[in-house]
């Protein structure tokens, strides 16, 4: 029996049901919120929990009663400006006459506003965004475009005084900005919901921790198949496509990184000279067997030279109490060593020690999530003295405090 009094084998169905329809991944960083959720949702409807999760697998709107719950709807405006500063001195000016971009799970609309800003600002005449969410709630909400002064406190004030106005105590976006902006409810498990080639970018952040080994080669895979030119694909800075696929290349953009397709990179290197491509390697990540490792040229080496002076540094500012630049270095550790525990640990404790709770909990669920589907003797030679056990002990621990 869980917190929430419902049986434990009541919410494994209701887990896997969401792994069949969604993607998510059911592990102990989700299995509180989806208890709490079921419980919420029943009550809401004063039906039993039995009851509601049996209807739920036929009934489609109660589903979706519950997915609005259990998903995360956490973002920002102007989130990851690093990465916000590649996409607009790097990407943006090679784009052409006419910009199509897709911010997928796109919350509560912060980014693809932050999107619609960047694209306003930068004096390109054909552009649009579109935004898409799997929580009709997320996607009423980026609809109404209207947000807190608290929520809008990291837009640029420039950008704030053009494309923001008062709306009683919030802020809502201008209409011309908001003309730009099509929103629609969207489950990435399915095709995505425009025609194939007519988007070249897509922001897909902070999607990938959440869903299931076979969900994530699926999207990646669609997404290939659909991407237009010149086909990049913005993720999270904790999640890599190292081992998922090989139709996607990694590049360096100034101090941020991206993918782009392959098919793309060849014809356009000569346009993008600060954008150098390393390959995430070649093996798919699949949950019959651990992933093989790519030959030495195409997989990040554990424990290398660049990865061990940036974690020196990370420690060097975490002692220093600059957690600003420790996150920073910790990132590109988990860029380079995607499937090392300890690159994520650090991040998460980087990232906790900075106040950020939530992107500190994404941290320790990759890094609990890289550990489980890791060989135990190969990982455990690379933890420095701790056991397999005690690093996961102390993973749930992070992620069970609030």
């Amino acid at each position: 029996m869980t917190a929430s009094g419902i049986p434990k084998e009541t919410l494994a169905a209701a887990g896997r049901l969401l792994g069949r329809r969604l993607g998510l991944r059911f592990n102990p960083s989700i299995a509180g919120r989806l208890s709490r959720s079921l419980a919420e949702e029943a009550a809401a409807l004063d039906l039993e929990i039995a009851t509601y999760t049996r209807r739920i697998e036929d009934e489609p709107t109660l589903l979706q009663g519950l997915v609005d719950r259990v998903t995360v709807q956490e973002t920002s405006f102007f989130r990851d400006p690093g990465q916000l500063q590649a996409f607009r001195t790097h990407v943006l000016p090679h784009l052409g006459p006419t910009v199509r971009i897709w911010s997928a799970a796109c919350s509560n609309g912060q980014e693809p506003y932050t999107l619609a800003m960047i694209l306003a600002d930068s004096g390109v005449a054909d552009w649009r965004v579109m935004a898409t969410d799997v929580s009709t709630r997320a996607v009423e909400r980026t609809r109404r475009a209207r947000y807190s002064t608290k929520e809008v406190a990291g837009v640029p004030p420039h950008l704030r005084a053009r494309y923001l106005r008062p709306s009683g105590a919030d802020c809502e976006v201008v209409g011309a900005l908001r003309e730009r902006v099509s929103v629609r409810c969207h489950n990435l498990a399915d095709s995505p919901p425009f025609k194939p080639g007519e988007f070249g970018v897509v922001f897909c952040r902070n999607v990938l921790i959440y869903l299931e080994d076979e969900a994530i080669s699926a999207l990646i895979d669609r997404l290939a198949r659909w991407l237009g030119p010149p086909g990049w694909l913005f993720l999270g800075y904790s999640e890599s496509l190292w081992q998922v696929t090989d139709a996607f290349a990694l590049a360096r953009l100034g101090s941020a990184f991206a993918y782009r397709l392959r098919d793309s990179t060849a014809s356009a290197a000569s346009a993008l000279p600060s954008a150098a491509s390393a390959s995430p390697g070649s093996a798919r990540r699949t949950p019959a067997r651990p992933a093989r490792r790519g030959n030495a040229e195409s997989a990040p080496v554990l424990g290398g030279a660049p990865a061990r002076s940036l974690v020196a540094d990370g420690e060097a500012a975490m002692n220093a109490g600059d957690h600003a630049a420790a996150i920073v270095a910790f990132r590109k550790v988990a860029y380079l060593e995607p499937e090392e525990p300890f690159s994520h640990l650090h991040l998460g404790l980087a990232l906790e020690a900075s106040g950020d709770v939530a992107a500190a909990r994404r941290a320790f669920a990759v890094a609990r999530t890289v550990l489980a589907r890791g060989d135990n003797l190969t990982v455990e030679a690379s933890l420095k003295g701790y056991g397999v056990d005690d690093l996961l002990r102390l993973l749930d621990r992070k992620l069970a405090e609030r």
